[in-house]
């Protein structure tokens, strides 16, 4: 099943929807840190995913 996630940061529209968890936990890191300067465990991206 496809996974999603959007970013809860002010003034952030960033989403992505995947059909690999690894997809998408691997480019929120890269987007919180890119972006915001901050880093995400996988645990902690994994607790903001939806299924699509």
């Amino acid at each position: 099943m496809a996974k999603q996630f959007e970013c809860t940061m002010e003034d952030c529209d960033f989403m992505i929807r995947a059909n690999e968890e690894g997809e998408v936990i691997h480019i929120v890191r890269e987007h919180a840190q890119d972006k915001h300067g901050m880093s995400m465990s996988d645990k902690d991206v994994r607790k903001g995913m939806a299924n699509a």
